[in-house]
């Protein structure tokens, strides 16, 4: 559910790479993109997911190097590679198009972690391993964490904690709750399934699949849960625990969305999550 969309610059630069200094720090929820078809003259189109989270790698020695998580077919579009630039970028929608200021590309981070998109084998406490769909990948972040983070963000927790949406918290009547994190205008939806076998456009078959369908809002109104350029977004429950990343919607019905869970995720990229937004280390210069 990467969203494809055609684009143009404001302004055309040699090489993308020399913008490397981020003019705004990484957000989980926005906007990202490795802009490979801006480098590439045959391309007239990219794509744009979304950050869902950060995370520390197990057993890094450094807490304050974060990685950036979202969906591999989000950090990897267009045959993106290991140590390719990821980009946050202010832009604007224009009709079909979406314009980016080339001063403002932001890059934020390169890709690490070039993940899975296909199934891997989780078991849960107790139960047997099963073939869980995950699309995930991660990307090392350009700055570093600052040394306080706690006393920046007691404002901006994203969730915290992560859990487990098991297939009794799906029963008619009792679903759990879930929006996408980082959105001021998340809709909200139910998980109506949590081992769903979902078949792709490709005809790849994406067993354990959780399924959201979303719900009226207060005044009665029904939205579509997700959009293009959604994907790789956090999904949150209203107890605000982490349960799942995005990875695309119902072709035909524009209320359903799917999403990977979050363990087998962070069991295959051997990451710890990071409930908080991210946060610049202080300015060493004096006014």
């Amino acid at each position: 559910m990467t969203a494809n969309v055609s684009f143009k610059l404001a302004g055309y630069p040699d090489s993308i790479a020399q913008y490397s200094a981020a003019a705004s720090l990484p957000r989980a929820g926005a906007i990202i993109s490795n802009l490979k078809g801006i480098t590439r003259s045959h391309h007239t189109h990219i794509g744009l997911g979304t950050l869902g989270l950060f995370a520390v790698r197990r057993g890094a020695p450094d807490w304050q190097s974060l990685v950036l998580v979202s969906n591999r077919h989000v950090l990897l579009a267009h045959d993106a590679e290991h140590g390719d630039m990821i980009f946050q970028p202010d832009h604007e929608q224009q009709g079909d198009q979406v314009v980016f200021d080339t001063p403002r590309l932001n890059a934020i981070a390169r890709i690490e972690h070039t993940g899975l998109c296909g199934h891997f084998s989780y078991a849960y406490p107790g139960e047997a391993e099963k073939p869980y769909y995950i699309d995930c990948a991660t990307a090392t972040l350009l700055l570093k964490q600052s040394e306080n983070p706690q006393r920046f963000h007691t404002k901006t927790q994203h969730f915290n904690k992560v859990a487990r949406v098991h297939p009794h918290d799906t029963f008619e009547g009792r679903e759990l709750k879930a929006r996408l994190s980082g959105r001021d205008d998340a809709v909200w939806g139910k998980i109506i399934d949590s081992q769903a076998t979902v078949e792709t456009v490709t005809g790849e078959r994406c067993h354990n699949t959780m399924v959201i369908r979303a719900i009226p809002d207060s005044r009665g109104v029904l939205r579509p849960f997700s959009r293009k350029g959604d994907s790789g977004a956090l999904l949150v429950d209203q107890h605000q625990r982490a349960v799942g990343l995005l990875w695309g919607n119902h072709m035909l019905d524009p209320y359903v969305s799917y999403a990977c869970h979050i363990h087998p995720v962070l069991s295959f990229l051997q990451i710890i999550p990071w409930c908080f937004d991210f946060c610049a280390p202080r300015s060493s210069q004096k006014d």
